[in-house]
């Protein structure tokens, strides 16, 4: 055998070794053994919220945006989406998602109208995916990084990744959401999940026209009727259908009973539940009438970028058939649909109330060892970090491009 023969047993072990590295993913098991030792284990110090870490730009709307970098410079960069829209997601409640925050790098950015971005009339997603390129290059990070995001914070992600799909390295997803007029008919309308949650569409009916389409309740609380008291309702709605998985035998929610104001004007509004219903009904509104939604059209070169996807089987918000879709869209075969016992969050044990009518005392020990042993069987928030670990362990340490 001569040299180059003798060469090529070497070069296809060598061949077949980058192949496996490129198509390694992480397995379901692998992903839950994380999770699981995530939630046994100690949870780490939280994140920092210093303003020194808070950094504003103008973005390419011509309107301020605030920025977070946070976590040790040298560790894996990961882009985090917020939710709603209209959610701020600030340090102090990234931490809470994470066991060990400090063991990553978070880069954040305030969408328009939340946090420290200013509000933008008719904003675009697609600006607000292009000014985190923006800040990203500001912070002189160099791509490819790790991407997450739940809820709406799944649309901007895979936002991002179809705009941008040489700056992912990995994307992590979950609680999905693409904003067609079928989900939100799904989440919002009286005979989607709603009818089966006492109170919730009839609180409504007043300010919608007996409907409660995403379009009513926005022109309702862009006009100001019903005051702070409708837009308390509508975040309250949300949180109860977030949360969903108790009894339902009392009436949910009442109908708001607060007197009209005038028309909400976003750049002096200060009532936080204003401002939130006002961006996600808008954005929702959006949806309702095909004016705005995420087309599941991803660059084949996402082919060689892992996807992790994770939804709650009994979500009442996010129809979990979205989560497939999202899947089956995809390209290539990097790519893990991860099912959770869950529904749009985590189920939670039995309430403090509850335990005390059935006689059940617990020391602060045993309340720790009962939401561990909770998280155990339906899972919890933290399978986004063990879905992003275990990306990082397989990837390695990632490679340095220029952008």
């Amino acid at each position: 055998m001569n040299a180059m023969g003798r060469l090529r047993p070497l070069r296809w072990i060598l061949l077949l070794s980058g192949t496996l590295n490129l198509f390694a993913q992480p397995t379901l098991a692998s992903v839950w053994a994380k999770h699981d030792a995530l939630v046994l284990g100690p949870k780490g110090p939280s994140l920092t919220p210093d303003t020194n870490r808070a950094h504003f730009f103008t973005g390419k709307s011509g309107r301020r945006v605030r920025a977070w970098d946070l976590g040790p410079e040298a560790a894996p960069v990961i882009l985090t989406w917020g939710g709603g829209p209209g959610d701020t997601l600030s340090p102090e409640r990234l931490s809470m998602g994470f066991s060990s925050p400090n063991a990553y790098r978070h880069i954040v950015l305030d969408q328009p109208g939340t946090g420290g971005s200013d509000w933008v009339p008719g904003w675009k997603p697609e600006d607000c995916v292009d000014d985190a390129v923006t800040f990203l290059r500001q912070r002189n990070i160099r791509g490819p990084i790790l991407v997450s995001g739940w809820s709406w914070g799944s649309t901007m992600a895979l936002l991002f990744a179809q705009r941008h799909p040489q700056w992912v390295r990995g994307l992590v997803i979950g609680g999905v959401w693409t904003n067609t007029p079928e989900e939100v008919a799904y989440y919002l309308d009286a005979q989607g999940p709603r009818s089966w949650m006492p109170g919730l569409s009839e609180a409504f009916r007043a300010y919608s026209d007996s409907r409660g389409t995403a379009c009513d309740l926005h022109h309702a609380i862009r006009q100001g009727r019903g005051g702070a008291a409708l837009a308390k309702a509508y975040v309250d709605a949300e949180l109860m259908q977030c949360d969903v998985g108790g009894i339902p035998r009392p009436v949910l929610l009442n109908p708001p009973t607060g007197p009209d104001r005038g028309p909400v004007d976003m750049a002096t509004e200060k009532d936080e539940d204003t401002r939130f219903a006002f961006i996600e009904s808008e954005m929702l509104c959006r949806g309702q009438r095909g004016a705005w939604r995420l087309h599941l059209r991803f660059p084949k070169t996402l082919a060689s970028v892992p996807l992790v996807v994770i939804q709650g089987r009994y979500d009442q918000v996010c129809m979990p058939e979205t989560a497939r879709r999202v899947f089956r869209a995809w390209p290539g075969h990097r790519k893990r649909l991860i099912p959770m016992n869950a529904g749009h969050w985590s189920f939670s044990g039995p309430s403090p109330n509850s335990r005390k009518r059935a006689g059940l005392e617990l020391t602060p020990t045993q309340e720790q060892q009962l939401d561990r042993a909770m998280k155990l069987d339906f899972g919890s928030g933290f399978i986004i970090e063990a879905a992003l670990a275990c990306l990082i362990e397989e990837q390695g340490v990632p490679r340095k491009e220029n952008h």
